[in-house]
C-alpha cells in the first residue's frame, strides 16, 4: 500500500517522538537524577558539618572551665567560693556550679541569679563521655520540669586526697541556637542522638521510633520507609562529644526536581513534535495542490 506524503510525514515524526522520549528517560534522565542526588546529599552533609563544627566549638570551650575551676579550687581550696562566683561573672550561660564530697554537708554551690534555682537530678543515661577529656561527662538535657535546656558538664577530683565532683550546669540555648540556624524547612527532621535513645529532635513528620539508625560509622546515609513515604538519613558523630547529630529528608525533595525535568523534557519534545506535524501538514497539503495544478497543464500540452 503506498503511503501519503502526510502519512510518510507523521510516521517520521512518531518514530523521532518515540526515540527522543526513549532516550530522555533511558539516557538522560538516570545522569540527571545521580547530579541531583549528588549535588543535594553534599549540600546536606556541608550544611549539617557547619553546624556541628560550631556546636563542637561551643561544647569544647565549655569543657575547659571545669578543668580551670578543678586547678584553682586545688591550688586555693579556701578561696573556692570567691573561685565559683568568679567564673559566674566570666560566664553569664553558666547557671550553676556544684562542689560536693559525699557528706551531705561538703557542698559548695554557685547559683546564677538571672535563673530561678532549681534541684535537677541526673540519670546515670543522661551522661556521655567527652572526646575533649576523658575525665569529663556531658548531659544535654530536654527537661520539662526545669525552665530551660541544660547542658552539664560534671567531673571528679581531689583536694587533700579527699574526692570532690564537680557539676557545672549552662544554658543551652546557644546550643539550640546554632540547631536552628539550619537553613532546613518543616519538611526536614534534625535530632541529636546519644548512644541510649533521642536527646533532641524537631517537630517534623518523620518519626525516628523504629528505625534503626546507623550510629556506630562516620557520616553515612541510609533510607527509611514510613507508609507510602521515603526518607533520606544522614548521621555523623560529634569530635568533641560522643553525640551524633541525625537529619532526615524525604525522598520527595530529591526526585521533585527530576520530575520537573522530565516534564519539561516530555512537553518540550511534544510540543516540537506538534510544531513539525502542523508544518509537514502545510507542507504536504502545498505540495498536493502544486502537484494537482500541473496535472491539466501536462495533460493540455500533450494534445497539442
Amino acid at each position: 500500500m503506498k503511503l501519503s506524503l502526510l502519512n510518510k510525514i507523521l510516521i517520521a515524526l512518531g518514530i523521532i517522538t518515540a526515540v527522543s522520549l526513549l532516550f530522555v528517560w533511558i539516557v538522560v534522565r538516570p545522569k540527571y537524577e545521580a547530579s541531583v542526588l549528588t549535588e543535594r546529599f553534599t549540600v546536606i552533609q556541608q550544611l549539617q558539618k557547619s553546624s556541628m563544627d560550631d556546636l563542637d566549638h561551643t561544647i569544647e570551650g565549655w569543657s575547659r572551665v571545669p578543668r580551670f575551676i578543678i586547678s584553682q579550687v586545688t591550688e586555693k581550696p579556701s578561696d573556692g567560693e570567691t573561685i565559683l562566683r568568679m567564673m559566674m561573672s566570666l560566664h553569664p550561660e553558666i547557671i550553676q556550679i556544684r562542689i560536693h564530697a559525699s557528706g551531705p554537708s561538703d557542698e559548695l554551690r554557685s547559683q546564677n541569679t538571672s535563673y530561678p534555682s532549681f534541684n535537677v537530678q541526673f540519670s546515670d543515661s543522661f551522661w556521655v563521655r567527652s572526646k575533649v577529656d576523658s575525665t569529663l561527662h556531658i548531659a544535654w538535657l530536654n527537661r520539662t520540669d526545669v525552665p530551660t535546656e541544660l547542658c552539664a558538664m560534671q567531673t571528679q577530683f581531689q583536694v587533700h586526697q579527699i574526692p570532690f565532683m564537680l557539676t557545672v550546669v549552662w544554658d543551652a540555648k546557644q546550643l539550640n541556637d546554632i540547631l536552628a540556624r539550619l537553613p532546613f524547612n518543616k519538611d526536614y527532621s534534625v535530632s541529636i542522638h546519644s548512644s541510649s535513645g533521642i536527646i533532641k529532635q524537631d517537630t517534623s513528620s518523620f518519626k525516628l521510633e523504629g528505625v534503626r539508625i546507623s550510629l556506630d560509622t562516620l557520616n553515612t546515609i541510609q533510607t527509611a520507609h514510613q507508609g507510602i513515604h521515603s526518607w533520606y538519613i544522614f548521621s555523623n558523630a560529634f569530635q568533641s562529644v560522643q553525640l551524633w547529630m541525625v537529619v532526615a529528608a524525604p525522598e520527595e525533595i530529591f526526585t521533585k526536581p527530576v520530575k520537573d525535568f522530565l516534564l519539561y523534557s516530555v512537553s518540550l519534545i511534544i510540543v516540537l513534535i506538534l510544531l513539525m506535524a502542523i508544518l509537514g501538514w502545510v507542507i504536504s497539503h502545498q505540495m498536493k495542490r502544486f502537484i494537482e495544478k500541473l496535472k491539466p497543464s501536462t495533460g493540455t500540452a500533450g494534445e497539442q
